[in-house]
């Protein structure tokens, strides 16, 4: 019998985010010192999934991995919401009570294929957020229609995995709207693997919990100095 509340509702994560010397991409020790708990048995999704994740006042750097994958993907810059991948949600400016995403809040789609003439390069994707708050007057919001990130906004490499896919991704803080680490060191923070195969793999929350589109089901990522 399933308990009538859920564990991780019980449960505020916040993780704590290392600076880093530079913004590049992570070396095999930067990587596992950035590397985030894994919370599957308290959320009850399967542990497939590892994601690292550091700053530095230029941006974020970011490495995610997902095992028993297979070796297909199905990456389409035109339709992120639903492609494989990770896919981030920050919040520059979380106020912690509010259901909808506002203007100071980005879904990222970080795909291992996808990009290029013939769509296998990986790729950086500003995907919508469902029911996400639009300001009358303000110009289009970039988080209505996705938008592959050029490399003035975000770099990222997919190296070669036998049963899955792995993405190392550099965001420069032009992607986060309001980003001001010194005024405000803490994000509200979200991730999750998607995959055609295996299907949504949230990695804070419970699959049924409406993480897509609400920042109070999100983290928090604490940058320490």
């Amino acid at each position: 019998m399933p308990p009538l509340v859920h564990p991780a509702s019980l449960f505020r994560f916040r993780f704590s985010c290392t600076r880093l010397p530079s913004l590049a991409p992570f070396g095999e020790s930067q990587a596992k010192a950035c590397l985030l708990p894994e919370m599957s048995g308290v959320v009850n999704v399967p542990d497939l999934g590892s994601l690292s994740i550091g700053w530095h006042p230029d941006g974020l750097v970011v490495r995610a991995a997902l095992r028993g994958a297979g070796g297909q993907r199905w990456c389409h810059a035109t339709k992120p919401e639903d492609s494989d991948g990770v896919h981030l949600w920050i919040a520059t400016r979380p106020t912690g009570d509010s259901h909808r995403a506002g203007r100071f809040c980005r879904r990222l789609a970080i795909l291992p294929s996808g990009g290029g003439r013939q769509a296998r390069d990986p790729l950086v994707v500003a995907a919508a957020i469902p029911r996400a708050t639009i300001i009358p007057g303000a110009e289009a919001d970039p988080l209505q229609l996705p938008a592959v990130l050029g490399s003035d906004l975000a770099s990222v490499t997919a190296p070669v995995c036998l049963d899955g896919w792995q993405v190392d991704a550099v965001l420069k803080a032009a992607v986060f709207p309001g980003w001001d680490p010194e005024e405000q060191p803490v994000l509200g923070f979200f991730a999750a693997f998607v995959d055609r195969r295996l299907g949504q793999i949230p990695l804070f929350a419970p699959p049924e919990y409406p993480w897509d589109s609400d920042p109070t089901t999100w983290s928090s990522l604490e940058l320490k100095a």
